[in-house]
């Protein structure tokens, strides 16, 4: 029975490594919290984005929508290079 498990996982996932999936889940978890102590900068993509990306594209958005131009993404883009809080403009 284990001998079938261990090919349906390989079936399923050729490049396993691990025959047991929860032991590979544990390892790519272990192996992701090394990997955060060791960059501090890497974090997950969400909180990234919420940090440094997400109130900067609301406000474009909202300007875009209550602006409404003839063409939005050249509006769009002049905007986030107009007020990226990252640039002396």
């Amino acid at each position: 029975m284990e001998h079938l498990r261990r090919q349906t996982v390989r079936m399923i996932d050729p490049e396993s490594g691990y025959d047991d999936p929860e032991e590979g889940n544990k390892a790519e978890e272990a192996v992701m919290r090394i990997s955060n102590k060791i960059n501090p900068r890497a974090k997950p993509t969400r909180n990234y984005l919420n940090d440094n990306v997400s109130e900067i594209i609301l406000k474009a958005l909202y300007e875009l929508d209550q602006c409404r131009p003839d063409n939005p993404v050249e509006f769009f883009a002049y905007y986030l290079l107009k007020h990226n809080p990252k640039h002396n403009n």
